[in-house]
Order: C-alpha cells, then sequence, then structure tokens
C-alpha cells in the first residue's frame, strides 16, 4: 500500500467517525472537521505537515515524511526533515488531498 492511499484511508475513517453517514472526504468540510479534531490538541495542522499526519494517525517521521515525498515528487534535493522540504510536502500533499474532494482552503495550499 502507498502511503497516499494510508493517509486517504486515515482521513476517511477519522471523517467516518466525526460524521455518521459520509463515506468520501467530498462529504464532508473537511477543514471544518479537521479543526474540531484538532481543537485543544495544539496541532497546527494547516500549517505543518508533521501535526496534519499526527492528527489523522499516520506515521509523521521524517523517514515516512521522505519517503511520503517521494511519492508525491516533491523535489529530492530538498534536505531531508528541513522546513523547506516539510513546507514542500505539505503544500504538495494538501493539493493531493483537494484533488479527491478534499475542502483545503486556497490559502492553505499556497
Amino acid at each position: 500500500m502507498s502511503i497516499v492511499t494510508d493517509i486517504f484511508a486515515k482521513i476517511l475513517a477519522k471523517v467516518k467517525s466525526l460524521v455518521p453517514g459520509a463515506n468520501a472526504i467530498s462529504d464532508v468540510n473537511l477543514t471544518a472537521e479537521l479543526d474540531k479534531l484538532a481543537g485543544g490538541k495544539g496541532l497546527k495542522w494547516k500549517t505543518s505537515v508533521v501535526d496534519f499526519l499526527k492528527l489523522i494517525g499516520a506515521n509523521s517521521s521524517r523517514e515516512n515524511r521522505d519517503a511520503l515525498a517521494k511519492e508525491l515528487g516533491v523535489d529530492a534535493s530538498l534536505k531531508s526533515g528541513s522546513p523547506e522540504k516539510n513546507e514542500a510536502l505539505r503544500k504538495a500533499l494538501f493539493k493531493k488531498v483537494a484533488a479527491h474532494g478534499g475542502n483545503i482552503p486556497a490559502s492553505v495550499l499556497d
């Protein structure tokens, strides 16, 4: 199973646990539901790929982020674990989520 596929499965599981009857991430206001889920946990999921992965219950280790970055085509010349690579990964991941029906604000994608 790819890391992206695993992430989508985790997002969908969270969505289904938060909104009975939801069958896809497009069935809900994903941003609002993730904000609710993050409430009180101190996770800044919109600006931190590490916090986003933690929020949905995915592996946020540097090794996993590097593998995810490779899968999403993030610039391989960026240093592993660097703020630049994490930011590029965050944008790539959120664009992928948005492309699959996830309500991600444009301000978070840029």
